[in-house]
């Protein structure tokens, strides 16, 4: 029953229709909903929000756990993110103060 939960679970979202993604952020971890067209920068902006005040946030980006960082510009979908992945928030390679 649980190899067909995880399958359930690792499938593409129907388009337009929410999903759960986790972000990892200095050891914490908090989900969001997010949809296939919404910008990665989105996502981004509501984790600096839900993480509470950081310093420097705006240097903050997200990565896969494989270490490569999502560009802000593109859409959920287009970066790949799938339902109950795991995001990381951690300093960008490309910002700068």
């Amino acid at each position: 029953m649980e190899n067909v939960i995880e399958a359930a679970s690792s499938e593409a979202p129907k388009p337009g229709h929410p999903f759960k993604v986790t972000v990892l952020y200095n050891g914490l971890t908090k989900e969001f909903e997010v949809r296939d067209q919404q910008l990665v920068q989105q996502l981004l902006e509501e984790a600096r929000q839900k993480f509470g005040p950081i310093n420097n946030a705006h240097l903050l980006g997200l990565f896969t756990q494989a270490g490569v960082e999502l560009n802000d510009g593109q859409t959920v979908g287009a970066a790949d993110v799938k339902p109950g992945d795991v995001l990381l928030m951690r300093p960008s390679t490309v910002r700068g103060g």
